[in-house]
Protein backbone atom coordinates (compact mmCIF):
# COMPACT_ATOMS: atom_id res chain seq x y z
CA UNK A 1 0.00 0.00 0.00
CA UNK A 2 2.78 2.49 0.89
CA UNK A 3 4.47 1.68 -2.42
CA UNK A 4 1.36 2.54 -4.44
CA UNK A 5 0.82 5.72 -2.43
CA UNK A 6 4.37 6.88 -3.07
CA UNK A 7 4.20 6.11 -6.80
CA UNK A 8 0.96 8.05 -7.05
CA UNK A 9 2.36 11.02 -5.14
CA UNK A 10 5.47 11.12 -7.31
CA UNK A 11 3.46 11.35 -10.51
CA UNK A 12 0.53 13.47 -9.29
CA UNK A 13 1.67 15.51 -6.31
CA UNK A 14 2.69 19.09 -5.85
CA UNK A 15 5.05 17.99 -3.05
CA UNK A 16 8.73 18.82 -3.43
CA UNK A 17 11.34 16.15 -4.01
CA UNK A 18 12.60 16.73 -0.47
CA UNK A 19 9.14 16.11 0.98
CA UNK A 20 8.73 12.96 -1.11
CA UNK A 21 12.17 11.72 -0.08
CA UNK A 22 11.35 12.27 3.59
CA UNK A 23 8.10 10.33 3.19
CA UNK A 24 9.93 7.47 1.46
CA UNK A 25 12.50 7.40 4.27
CA UNK A 26 9.77 7.13 6.90
CA UNK A 27 7.98 4.34 5.04
CA UNK A 28 11.26 2.49 4.53
CA UNK A 29 12.36 2.98 8.12
CA UNK A 30 9.07 1.62 9.40
CA UNK A 31 9.33 -1.46 7.19
CA UNK A 32 6.50 -0.53 4.86
CA UNK A 33 8.76 -0.54 1.78
CA UNK A 34 11.11 -3.34 0.76
CA UNK A 35 14.68 -2.60 -0.28
CA UNK A 36 13.72 -2.94 -3.95
CA UNK A 37 10.66 -0.70 -3.61
CA UNK A 38 12.64 1.96 -1.75
CA UNK A 39 15.36 1.95 -4.42
CA UNK A 40 12.76 2.33 -7.18
CA UNK A 41 10.96 5.17 -5.36
CA UNK A 42 14.21 7.06 -4.75
CA UNK A 43 15.14 6.63 -8.43
CA UNK A 44 11.73 7.92 -9.55
CA UNK A 45 12.01 10.93 -7.25
CA UNK A 46 15.46 11.68 -8.69
CA UNK A 47 14.13 11.57 -12.24
CA UNK A 48 11.11 13.74 -11.42
CA UNK A 49 11.14 17.35 -12.48
CA UNK A 50 10.33 19.89 -9.82
CA UNK A 51 7.10 21.69 -10.47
Amino acid sequence: MAYRIMKSLISNSMKSNEELSAMADVYYGSGRLTDEQYTEIVTLIGKREET
